[in-house]
């Protein structure tokens, strides 16, 4: 099993904080939320791990591999004039014919969430806070027979199981699916500011995925209110 972490982005609502760091980097209670991932995935014995850095990608880079030497990371030189699609796109040849989790470099969560994940009876899944709604989150709907059917930020309440935590199981088949999919949007349409969740979506009637119900904290951090509520929930950290 590998792992992805999509960190290219900047974070213009962290500002002033992300004038000088990468969103990735901004602490929560004194850990930089890529910090917190990396353990996570450490905890649960995943140790191919290969982030796609963008802005400041320098300074990513040195403070990755001064504690954790042998994440891979692949730098987006385009990161101002894309999405994480295209991040996850330059990735794929690092993720090969391996099964992967795939993750936002903004979520704060606890390793529990990840050995579920890793638990789960399902080789396609997508982490789901069931019941959760957040209007600027991801949303899942599920079928009768428990066979996720779409992922958008516009599904209304009464059609949603609940919010995507934007971590995401992929075995080897379905990375394949879904970089093919990235590929036919960026290289054949020239599509190069979409979601992953675009490319995910669009391969769901083909590829069973389920939700794998969430085991623990998580909290995505896109702007200084997101940040002092994680500081709050994460307080033990």
């Amino acid at each position: 099993m590998k792992a992805l972490i999509l960190a290219a982005g900047y974070g213009s609502r962290l500002a002033p904080l992300t004038d000088s760091i990468p969103k990735s980097l901004v602490p929560v209670n004194g850990k930089p939320i890529l910090f917190k991932q990396l353990e996570n995935l450490y905890d649960n014995g995943i140790t191919d791990i290969t982030v796609v850095s963008g802005y400041r990608a320098n300074m990513l880079e040195a403070a990755v591999h001064d504690s954790f030497r042998d994440v891979n990371i692949i730098e987006s030189v385009d990161y101002r004039d894309t999405n994480n699609m295209y991040s996850a796109w330059l990735a794929r040849e690092a993720m090969g014919d391996d099964d992967f989790l795939m993750m936002n470099a903004d979520v704060f969560m606890d390793a529990s969430v990840i050995e579920a994940l890793l638990a789960f009876d399902a080789p396609n899944a997508i982490v789901t806070d069931i019941g959760f709604y957040l209007e600027e989150s991801m949303k899942v709907i599920e079928d009768k027979n428990g066979r996720l059917t779409h992922i958008s930020k516009q599904i209304p309440p009464e059609e949603a199981l609940g919010a995507s935590i934007d971590v995401y199981r992929f075995s080897a088949a379905a990375g394949a699916a879904f970089f093919r999919k990235c590929a036919e949007y960026i290289e054949e349409k020239g599509e190069r500011k979409l979601w992953s969740e675009v490319a995910l979506d669009a391969i769901l009637p083909e590829v069973v995925f389920r939700a794998c119900p969430l085991n623990g904290r998580w909290y995505e951090i896109d702007n200084h209110e997101d940040l002092a509520a994680a500081e709050r929930i994460f307080a033990d950290e």
